[in-house]
């Protein structure tokens, strides 16, 4: 039996057994998520709100519905408060979320395409949070828009992260 000893100069950088190296969660990764979220939630709102309002099939009820949890601070419940708090949800929350488990999604290449795999799971979420709960032109609109603005939030986040700082990679 031989005994095998790493050779540094076989991979370039000695690291010690077991161990990879890793980009850490930094000010500059957690940033870039948040820019990420910044551009990824500006540019599903044309899909998510924009066409369905101008095919007449958007309603604010849900909306108003989610900001619901405010009468908990003593807030009345607005639309106003809704898209503040889906705001919020889409360029803090998400992102923050997305720099943790965004290692453990597919693809494994590329990785930026991790993002549209997480929004799509955010999706699963959001659809019974903002049901509207009407008619049927609104019910397959809504889950066909949701869906198409969901994966453009999710390639917006995961580009953006992965080309400005890239997206952490670690073990649990």
């Amino acid at each position: 039996m031989s005994q095998e000893t790493p050779n540094p100069a076989v991979g370039g950088v000695e690291q010690p057994a077991g161990e990879t190296l890793e980009p850490e969660i930094t000010g500059r990764v957690i940033a870039a998520a948040m820019g990420g979220g910044l551009v990824g939630t500006v540019l599903m709102l044309p899909v998510l709100v924009g066409i369905p309002e101008l095919l007449g099939l958007f309603v604010t009820e849900p909306v108003t519905r989610f900001a619901g949890f405010a009468l908990f601070f003593g807030f009345e419940p607005t639309v106003t408060l809704g898209v503040l708090l889906f705001g919020i949800g889409g360029v803090v929350v998400l992102p923050l979320t997305f720099v943790v488990v965004g290692a453990f999604l597919p693809p494994e290449s590329p990785e930026y395409l991790r993002g549209v795999s997480f929004a799509t799971l955010y999706w699963l979420g959001f659809v019974p949070a903002f049901w509207p709960g009407t008619d049927l032109a609104v019910l397959a609109s809504f889950l066909v828009f949701s869906l198409a603005a969901h994966w453009i939030y999710g390639l917006a986040l995961g580009y953006t992260l992965d080309a400005v700082a890239e997206i952490p990679q670690h073990q649990v």
